[in-house]
């Protein structure tokens, strides 16, 4: 039996033992206590260095959650409020943010109820209001104001002035018609916040623009007169030209006068008389290589339309379209091959 006890004095001087009575030194009574049951155990180091770390937290952890006490009442310390503070029946509530309303004051176990205004209204503040604000309408009678910016919760609505308004003040109610300026013109044109500048220098500027006027006039009947100058000349022209034309048929002189006209003005020509483009555009697939035989061609197709009056309807348009110099060498072409000396009729 002596044996047995010496045996078990020899086992708990091992150094897990000299480690637990070091900690037994440092640690509480209850701690203490502990450490004795565990060592009484034959359990190793580690497990009982686990299980005295793990009692530490839970009882550090446990101590950082004690409660305050206030007024006889359990409370948790409030932290700062973001949107500052105001004072409700001895107590310090925080503010509602920007955009909601106050439903529930503070008290000494709950912050602050809050909740976001209702459409239609707004709070642009922080505040401890119990009721939001009604959004301004820019729909007044008589007040020319339309929305910028619709109102939201946290901010008003913005009005602004309608166009060819103005307002003088930062914060408008009425907006007011801009100045219309007379023949003399704008000076400052109306913004939003200041009325248009006329200039005073009216009458000048009447002047000018009686004057641009004046040219403006002059220089259109000139044209005119020009044009009806011009248009009688032509008339003169054409009565000059079939005065001195006989009666002759066209038909022989067809190759020369198409090898004089040319194709561009055979084509106006036809065009000008009536005769549709799709005839014309058959003439041209039909003689795409060879301009003097489309021409020669249209001709003889514009003839058979115009019948005898052919020729002096030829000087005609020719002088209508400005072609005076071709209705001259075509008339001479007429008059060359109707002479007599090449009439072989009077020869014989």
């Amino acid at each position: 039996m002596t044996c047995e006890r010496q045996r078990n004095t020899t086992k708990q001087e091992t150094p897990p033992r000299r480690v637990a009575a070091r900690l037994q030194t440092l640690a509480s009574p209850h701690f203490r206590l502990l450490t004795h049951c565990v060592m009484a155990t034959k359990f190793s180091l580690w497990f009982n260095i686990c299980v005295w770390l793990a009692v530490s937290l839970c009882i550090c952890f446990a101590s950082s959650q004690r409660h305050r006490s206030v007024n006889g009442t359990s409370r948790i310390r409030r932290e700062t409020c973001e949107d500052g503070a105001y004072d409700y029946e001895k107590r310090s509530c925080c503010k509602c943010p920007i955009g909601q309303q106050v439903t529930q004051h503070c008290t000494n176990q709950s912050d602050t109820k809050c909740e976001i205004c209702e459409s239609g209204t707004y709070n642009s503040v922080p505040n401890d209001l119990k009721t939001c604000q009604p959004c301004t309408s820019c729909a007044q009678a008589n007040a020319n104001l339309e929305v910028e910016e619709e109102c939201t919760a946290g901010r008003d609505t913005k009005c602004r002035c309608k166009k060819d308004h103005f307002c003088t003040t930062e914060s408008c109610t009425i907006c007011h018609p801009c100045k219309k300026c007379g023949i003399g013109g704008v000076k400052e044109a109306c913004t939003t916040n200041s009325d248009a500048v006329c200039n005073e220098n009216g009458g000048a500027i009447a002047g000018i623009i009686i004057l641009v006027l004046f040219i403006a006039g002059a220089i259109v009947g000139i044209i005119w007169i020009t044009r009806s100058k011009q248009k009688k000349e032509d008339e003169k022209s054409k009565e000059t030209l079939i005065h001195l034309l006989p009666d002759v048929d066209i038909d022989p002189h067809l190759p020369d006068i198409a090898r004089e006209l040319g194709w561009r003005d055979a084509r106006n020509l036809a065009l000008r008389t009536g005769i549709n483009a799709a005839t014309i555009d058959t003439y041209e697939m039909e003689y795409r290589n060879d301009a003097e035989e489309r021409t020669l061609q249209l001709l003889l197709k514009w003839v058979e339309k115009e019948g005898k009056q052919a020729s002096k309807k030829l000087i005609e348009n020719l002088v209508d379209m400005k072609q005076k110099k071709k209705a001259e060498q075509i008339r001479d072409i007429l008059l060359k091959r109707s002479s007599p000396s090449n009439n072989p009729a009077s020869n014989c």
